[in-house]
């Protein structure tokens, strides 16, 4: 194999393990027979449409991988080569690609030649639609080449904005895509960039100056403007908006009101999204800052002619592709970099894309500190990089074959030492940004302190929780052309055809295009809209809406919201609304509604909490875990290869909590920087490991855990922020809960650890609810010593108010209470409502839906026990002694959440 290898053209380079795997690894199908061959796929043809080996725009790391995974297999893999522009009698590489697998807006009319297709990552719900690309998710999960594509390294923004639609994987990714964001830095000194003002006001600074020494005035920027395509324009302009429209979090979206489809265009928009936030934030703010930047830009050039500008020196800012800005400040082995090289002493730096001030952290909860104060960036995903899709009408083993090598070009073997190589494919995963990386650079020619500020600002992209996806819905090309066309008068002046000359005027004609285009798609009103909104959502990971269709609907989430809304007439948990004393009664039940329709959107997006998981959940073997000797790093673990990971909602619940059964540990740590520096905890956990399978029966192959410190990301801050975010569905669905309590000493403090203490801890109380109000006590145990280990079985009352006072419990950092409000606030509203229903329908507590699933009830024996226990409950939700719903610290603690919009309908 290493002779095939080094012949195939990659001398000096080891093979990689899937390359190895592909000659002998078992064949899939009815048999499952043993071949020991390396041309499992002789005789097996497969077509790609792709983009053009050389010259242009190239792909041609795909080219030498694809000739490499035909030598081992014997596969024959062709390629139709097209450029992202249409060229001589040939269409553009989205062209042919809609031709082929189907295109909404032509419906859906695909012809279905072809087999393998690279697609950018907006283009995925378009072909989902038209049902011409395959679902990989079953393949994901199953494949054996899983390993090496190494999922839990591709940066969390391509994992959403290229790969997934509506939590299925339907391509895997080669490339990252953005607005990047580049300065003069010779002329920029220590000018201060956080915010799109201060960007756009240093190009103004510079616009008119001689820049390269040529004795001529230079721009203040450079910037697509021209004909060369419109997805390179539409992302400079929504690069600048992002920030003013998305404020909460990448599943927000920067396009529309995520309940009922309104662009975010027009300030009555953006006002019902975010109440409080200040009138800068609006498409109009951010509009009037594009044209300053157009007014000062080299007027009317592509983005290839942009890229020349800037690297001869012409202009002071850049805004462009990733691709073009590392093939500019790429040294390749030389000494300086493009720029320097044409401009002697110029030098350049990308910097992190600017944002918007923000009065406080309720309003932009991701916002960062700065020189400038606190501001709101949101990175804009620009057509979200190129992924590797399959044919839905491919044969199985052609799925297969291209499965399999999609997953070779894209594993971080090839792909990574390809993004410092191939300028169209851009880094696009954790391990391309890491000290590695740095070093490689170094030896290209870079400084260590440029290279080091290059991978931190592209980490800082490609992981920013309010990273912005580009618009994924059918209709793209409409959405961008429309409001492009409809901005165009107040931006450039012109007057070609009748287009509004007014900031305001321009949003609410760019709304009203963008609203018209639904019709257009899918005929009939409301369903058009409803279908277009229905795709929008799944597009950020958002479930569907449950709309009245006069047949009940989804009882389960209508009732939670009744039933919590129900009770909370005159309480209001987010107070933006809610105003007990106004001037007039009229204003009072407008407030009311207002106010009532707030609740019912934090009731629905706290049901979603629990259903949604916010990062990739990391498992390890059970007998991998005994293996490992003490508790170790996630990071340390993932290296040696025994962590499973789950990337979407639909594997965590249709796959691993079907095909194994999970334990979730439950422990506090013993020190401020390690959980078990004694390795006192781990011994316990293996031995009530060892027990609880014992005690239940359970083969130890199928048996999977979660403990925090190997499941959780731990060096990379917004990824442990995201995991940490879903740790109530992870313990809420596992099927036994082991809590390690053993008694020791804290390493940091000298205090004893126990019983006693970990029960003080706010996480502890909110594992503990979160699966107790789920699953009960039945499948809880608690491990105090190597030799005891026990089920719990009917606790007193003490215990039980206790755990459902999470927010009265200890915790080191205040702001994790803001954390847990979501899957609390769900969690409670749900045993709410089936109290109610059970009430509702006169159902004995025996037959009840609480009963059934002893929610909060913790198998307490007799009915008159369970009437006792379900009171007390109840009491504690509503907060007895103020008559209110929720505890006194939930309330405040959801109030610091951004506030929602009340939705137009339910």
């Amino acid at each position: 194999h290493a002779r095939l290898f080094v012949e195939s053209g990659m001398k000096g380079q080891a093979p990689s393990l899937l390359l190895l795997l592909l000659a002998w690894r078992p064949a899939r199908g009815a048999e499952q027979q043993c071949q020991l061959s390396d041309q499992r796929y002789a005789g097996v043809t497969v077509t790609v449409v792709a983009l053009q080996e050389k010259g242009g725009v190239n792909l041609e790391n795909l080219y030498v991988r694809a000739r490499e995974f035909e030598n081992f297999t014997g596969a024959v893999v062709d390629f139709v080569q097209r450029d992202v522009r249409p060229s001589g009698d040939n269409p553009s590489l989205a062209a042919e690609v809609f031709a082929d697998a189907g295109k909404v807006e032509t419906g859906c009319n695909g012809a279905g030649v072809y087999q393998g297709y690279v697609i950018k990552g907006n283009q995925v719900p378009d072909l989902v639609q038209c049902g011409g690309i395959a679902n990989l998710s079953t393949q994901v999960e199953q494949s054996q080449t899983w390993s090496d594509l190494d999922w839990a390294d591709v940066a969390t923004a391509i994992r959403q904005g290229t790969s997934t639609y509506d939590s299925k994987v339907y391509s895997l990714p080669i490339d990252a895509d953005y607005m990047a964001t580049v300065v003069r830095e010779d002329l920029a000194g220590n000018t201060t960039l956080d915010t799109w003002e201060q960007w756009v006001a240093f190009a103004e600074s510079q616009n008119g100056t001689d820049m390269n020494g040529d004795g001529k005035p230079d721009h203040g920027a450079c910037i697509a403007l021209g004909p060369a395509g419109h997805f390179s324009v539409f992302g400079v302009l929504m690069a600048i908006a992002a920030p003013h429209l998305q404020l909460g979090g990448t599943s927000q979206g920067a396009f529309f009101n995520t309940d009922t489809l309104e662009p975010k265009l027009t300030a009555a928009a953006m006002s019902q999204i975010y109440p409080d936030a200040p009138s800068s934030f609006s498409f109009e703010t951010a509009l009037a800052l594009y044209k300053r930047l157009v007014d000062v830009a080299v007027p009317g050039v592509s983005a290839k002619d942009a890229w020349d500008y800037f690297k001869n020196g012409s202009c002071s800012t850049w805004i462009s592709l990733p691709g073009f800005v590392y093939k500019t400040q790429d040294t390749k082995f030389g000494t300086t970099n493009m720029l320097t090289r044409n401009v002697p002493n110029a030098t350049m730096a990308r910097v992190e894309a600017p944002g918007v001030p923000c009065p406080s952290r309720s309003t932009c909860p991701y916002a960062s500190d700065t020189s400038s104060g606190l501001v709101s960036r949101a990175p804009f995903l620009a057509t979200s990089g190129f992924g590797f899709a399959i044919s839905s009408k491919a044969s199985a083993i052609q799925q297969q074959l291209l499965f399999e090598l999609f997953t070779y070009v894209s594993a971080p073997e090839q792909s990574n030492p390809d993004v410092q190589e191939w300028t169209v494919s851009d880094p696009f995963r954790l391990s391309q940004l890491d000290n590695e990386t740095i070093a490689d650079l170094v030896e290209r020619g870079w400084d260590e302190p440029v290279a080091r500020q290059y991978l931190e600002v592209v980490d800082a992209t490609l992981n920013h929780p309010n990273a912005a996806l580009d618009l994924r819905v059918p209709g793209l090309g409409l959405y961008m052309s429309s409001l492009l066309d409809a901005t165009d008068g107040y931006v450039h002046g012109t007057a070609r055809r009748r287009r509004a000359e007014s900031a305001d005027a321009a949003c609410e004609a760019a709304s009203d295009a963008w609203q018209a285009i639904p019709l257009q798609l899918y005929g009939q009103e409301p369903a058009a809209t409803n279908t277009q909104l229905d795709i929008y959502r799944a597009q950020l990971g958002l479930p569907q809406i449950v709309r009245d269709t006069g047949g009940g609907g989804n009882e389960e989430i209508a009732l939670i919201v009744t039933a919590a809304v129900g009770g909370m007439a005159a309480a209001v948990i987010l107070g933006a609304f809610a105003f007990w004393i106004v001037a007039t009664l009229r204003r009072k039940r407008a407030l009311e509604r207002q106010a009532e329709a707030t609740i019912k959107k934090q009731i629905v997006s706290a049901v979603d909490a629990l259903k949604e998981i916010q990062a990739p959940l990391a498992l390890i073997r059970a007998s991998d875990f005994l293996e490992i000797g003490s508790l170790q790093s996630h990071e340390a673990l993932r290296d040696k290869g025994v962590l499973h990971f789950v990337d979407t909602t639909s594997q965590f619940i249709e796959t691993v909590f079907t095909r194994y059964v999970t334990v979730f540990f439950s422990h506090q740590w013993l020190s401020f920087g390690t959980p078990d520096p004694l390795g006192v905890q781990y011994r316990v956990m293996a031995a009530s490991l060892r027990r609880v399978i014992a005690d239940t029966g359970w083969e130890e192959a199928n048996v999977q855990v979660w403990v925090d410190l190997a499941s959780i990301p731990q060096s990379k801050p917004l990824l442990k922020q995201l995991a940490v975010q879903t740790i109530a569905c992870y313990c809420a669905a596992a099927h036994a809960f082991v809590i390690c309590a053993p008694t020791t000493i804290h390493a940091d403090t000298g205090e004893v650890c126990n019983v006693q203490s970990y029960q003080r801890r706010m996480w502890c109380r909110c594992e503990q609810l979160c699966h107790v109000l789920r699953k009960g006590t039945g499948t809880m145990w608690c491990a105090t010593t190597e030799d005891d280990c026990r089920r719990l079985g009917e606790l007193d009352s003490e215990w039980l108010m206790s755990v459902l006072r999470v927010f009265e419990g200890d915790v080191t950092d205040e702001g994790d209470y803001l954390s847990i409000v979501l899957p609390i606030l769900g969690l409670y509203a749900e045993l709410y409502a089936l109290e109610l229903k059970r009430r509702a329908q006169a159902v004995p507590w025996q037959s009840s839906p609480a009963a059934a699933a002893e929610a909060a009830l913790c198998q307490v024996g007799s009915e008159e026990r369970r009437a006792q226990t379900l009171q007390l409950v109840l009491n504690e939700i509503r907060g007895a002694k103020r008559g209110e719903i929720f505890p006194p610290k939930l309330r405040m603690s959801a109030q610091r959440l951004p506030q929602p919009p009340p939705p137009k309908t339910l």
